[in-house]
């Protein structure tokens, strides 16, 4: 778990803590990180470290769902939400590719599931996906379309990025419009 900011202040030092935890993620494996190690690489008290993270856990959880926040912001102020499919979707392939130390930190930690299973949740926990619907049945429906989406994307960028981003943002975007607007099996 970790702390909800109130002050601009306190969300930079937050902020500057999750990023100490990458760059100790990409000198060692997570595992092998403790907290001494990492207050002491970064120079501060234990207590400040917990004044923000119940643990290690909680700051990982945090430097996921604060790059997701910022993925959804940047998005919606420089795309709008009126924008292609196509053009939706290179975005998302693009903020990642500009975020490849993180995920290469999480692989090589084998933590990438974490950042799937977090997507997942931030996009349920979307207002624009909980609204009120008709029915238990749409409700339902919506949120494993969703889980779905948001788990294939999530796996297609981690395996691009895997893979030394062989092919352009345009490529995979056009790749993702492909297999999200045609049938899974059957007539092509």
């Amino acid at each position: 778990m970790y702390k909800l900011c109130k002050t601009e202040q306190s969300a930079n030092r937050q902020r500057e803590l999750e990023q100490g935890l990458l760059a100790a993620m990409a000198a060692c494996h997570y595992d092998e990180i403790t907290i001494s190690d990492l207050c002491q690489r970064m120079q501060i008290p234990r207590k400040s470290f917990y004044r923000y993270f119940s643990g290690k856990d909680g700051a990982l959880h945090a430097l996921i769902d604060h790059t997701l926040m910022e993925y959804e912001s940047s998005f919606v102020l420089k795309y709008g939400r009126k924008d292609t499919t196509q053009l939706q979707l290179e975005s998302f392939f693009l903020f990642w590719q500009q975020h490849g130390n993180l995920l290469s930190a999480l692989q090589r930690s084998a933590l990438s599931g974490v950042l799937i299973e977090r997507a997942i949740n931030h996009a349920l926990g979307d207002r624009t996906i909980s609204g009120h619907f008709r029915s238990h049945q749409e409700r339902l429906e919506t949120e494993h379309a969703t889980m779905f989406a948001v788990c294939g994307l999530m796996s297609m960028m981690l395996q691009w990025h895997k893979d030394n981003y062989k092919d352009s943002v345009s490529q995979m975007a056009a790749i993702a419009v492909r297999i999200l607007t045609k049938p899974l099996y059957g007539a092509q």
